[in-house]
């Protein structure tokens, strides 16, 4: 058997409740890759997917969440249906879905320990002088 392979970055969440982090990834339609557990049952480290994402848990030995950091992932398609299936499996979103400046369509959610996990998808084509120029826009004139 071969290790499995991982993307670039998998991000290793610490987390209060390693089986209720499992519980909550599933609804945004993760799929568990499986555990490991320690001598007196607990989840010591769980894995799970969707698509080409994925995620580590495992408990935390200390402080939770993570101020400053926002994870993202992309979707190839089908947001919309995608944010609704979410929301419908009882998720609350963070952020409504909406189209942003730089050509794509996101909605957040907040995981129970404060972790942000932005979803997005590419719908149009945006130049560098576009997204700059939203910059330039909307930073308030100097006195």
């Amino acid at each position: 058997m071969s290790a499995p392979e991982y993307p670039p970055i998998t991000p290793n969440f610490a987390v209060l409740d390693v089986q209720e982090s499992i519980a909550w990834f599933e609804k945004l339609g993760f799929e568990s890759l499986g555990t490991a557990n320690a001598p007196d049952g607990t989840i010591m480290h769980a894995e799970l997917s969707r698509g080409q994402a994925r995620v580590m848990l495992g408990p935390a030995m200390g402080a939770v969440g993570a101020p400053g950091l926002e994870l993202y992932i992309k979707l190839e398609d089908g947001i919309d249906l995608y944010c609704d299936a979410v929301k419908t499996r009882g998720v609350t979103l963070a952020e409504e879905l909406h189209d942003e400046f730089w050509g794509d369509r996101t909605f957040k959610v907040k995981h129970p320990d404060g972790y942000v996990i932005m979803f997005a998808q590419s719908v149009r084509d945006v130049t560098m002088d576009e997204i700059e120029s939203h910059y330039t826009e909307s930073e308030p004139a100097t006195v």
